[in-house]
């Protein structure tokens, strides 16, 4: 970790590095916009009930009981698979993912969420064990060049990044194939979901996108939103360039940027403004919920006993905010569960693995936390039942 860029220095010196976007709404236009005119069912913000949320769920019933034969008058199983950013981390949830195949645990996941690393990982945990060997793939063979490129001298006097990150968008369309989208299609039209967060930075608002609709609704071109999608939830800003998401709303074009969903949801399940007990009543329906998350990463930062240097300290503070908010968002879930009466689920990186090496993307470091999330999957129970304030 000593020898990655540091978030908090780069920040304050890229002051001068910002290019000139298309235009964004003006503070007027955003106050005055109704979100649900920008993206429809397509996404919502992450902080906040989904719009005309009753409604929608109404409608879900019947894709529910499709997806749950023989549950008249019984109780249906419905499992959530929340996987938070991480980078390299991302690895762990990826080998895990497999081992708890092999574990014959596993169970088939109604709703899956990605944020960061996460929102790569998602698709592949959505469509189910059948896409282990391609979602190892990913983690085994990518290196730091397959990721992105230094380019700090133009990224700070004329950039909006230090980094160029073209090859991991080439990675995103290697994997995210027409193929793959009309599977989340036809998975979605059975009533399964599969959502994916990044933070809209002019609002620094979570923003949480239905891929599933989007591949249903849009067969040819949502394949393009989709991996632009992906590639935001994963660009860490400053260190990798915002991505633009165009819209027309009336006649008027705007540009949106949106970077790296872990800077306001390192994980997530669901907003807190959304009532269980309303969606179970208005779906006439009876729910046993299990909510499992994956961190991708320790929950606690290990001991450094001389943290050395202006950017070493500026590096383990900037580490050290991220690792704060992916627990907080954690604990969120975590007291929503309790609230909701589900079930709740998280497994970490042990601590005897220190996992510093998240924007290194070093394969050596790689392979062994796939090895590692592969061995505890095995185990089939492996999962802790309170995130780490509360053991």
């Amino acid at each position: 970790m000593r020898n990655t860029f540091t978030l908090i220095i780069l920040i304050f010196l890229s002051a001068c590095a910002q290019n000139t976007h298309p235009p964004a709404l003006t503070e007027l236009e955003y106050k005055a916009l109704d979100f649900i005119d920008a993206g429809g069912d397509e996404r919502w913000w992450g902080d906040t009930a989904p719009p005309n949320l009753i409604e929608a769920v109404k409608e879900e019933a019947d894709n529910i009981k499709k997806l749950h034969p023989n549950t008249k008058g019984k109780v249906i199983e419905q499992n959530l698979l929340a996987l938070s950013g991480g980078g390299a981390n991302g690895s762990f949830g990826a080998g895990l993912l497999a081992g708890w195949t092999k574990s014959g645990k596993r169970p088939e996941f109604d709703i899956v969420t990605g944020s960061s690393t996460g929102a790569i990982i998602a698709p592949f945990a959505f469509l189910g064990a059948e896409y282990d060997n391609d979602l190892l793939s990913i983690y085994k063979l990518i290196t730091r060049d397959n990721i992105y490129t230094p380019k700090i001298l133009t990224g700070l006097i004329s950039g909006s990044s230090v980094l160029d990150t073209t090859s991991l968008k080439k990675q995103i369309e290697i994997y995210v194939t027409p193929e793959l989208v009309k599977e989340i299609a036809a998975e979605h039209r059975k009533g399964r979901r599969l959502f994916m967060v990044t933070t809209h930075f002019n609002a620094m608002r979570p923003m949480i996108w239905n891929i599933g609709y989007i591949a249903n609704e849009h067969p040819s071109g949502g394949i393009d939103l989709i991996r632009q999608v992906i590639l935001a939830s994963a660009s860490i800003p400053v260190l990798f360039p915002p991505v633009e998401i165009k819209w027309e709303i009336d006649g008027k074009e705007f540009t949106e940027i949106h970077v790296d969903g872990a800077i306001t949801r390192s994980v997530f399940a669901y907003p807190a403004k959304v009532n269980i007990k309303e969606i179970d009543k208005a779906q006439g329906l009876k729910f046993n919920r299990n909510v499992y998350v994956i961190l991708n990463g320790n929950s606690e930062l290990s001991y450094d006993p001389d943290p050395s240097g202006v950017l070493g300290i500026a590096e383990r503070t900037t580490y050290a905010l991220l690792r704060n908010q992916a627990n907080a968002d954690i604990e969120r879930i975590y007291y929503l569960s309790n609230r909701d009466d589900i079930n709740f689920n998280m497994i970490e990186i042990p601590d005897t693995f220190i996992a510093d090496g998240g924007t290194g993307f070093d394969p050596i470091y790689m392979n062994k936390l796939l090895e590692l999330g592969e061995d505890i999957g095995k185990k089939g129970n492996f999962w802790y039942k309170k995130p780490i304030s509360e053991r």
